[in-house]
């Protein structure tokens, strides 16, 4: 039982690992291609987000082919908008707010 335990965890650990570096290099594609976009630009808007989405999603499937990589494109950029609008809403914590 003790053997089987320990074999489970070591390979959960091999598991998080591999996902933790590849959700690096998919966030490190993105962060990066946001921030060129941004610096290119001269904004900061949802636009960035959603181009760098795209180029991200197009770049991670480009091996498969143009039809998978604009999926890819349509798909990551769809997200990034999703998340980019979300990020950007009004907070409504008014608690924050100095009472004078």
């Amino acid at each position: 039982m003790r053997e089987q335990i320990k074999a489970g965890f070591k390979d959960m650990g091999k598991s998080a690992w591999s996902s933790a570096k590849n959700f690096g290099y998919i966030g490190g594609i993105y962060a990066g291609s946001e921030c060129a976009i941004e610096g290119f630009r001269a904004k900061s808007d949802l636009a960035n987000g959603v181009a760098a989405g795209c180029f991200t999603g197009g770049f991670l499937a480009r091996s498969a082919g143009p039809q998978a990589a604009a999926v890819g494109c349509a798909g990551f950029a769809a997200f990034s908008a999703a998340i980019d609008a979300y990020m950007r809403m009004p907070s409504d914590d008014k608690a924050a707010d100095p009472i004078i």
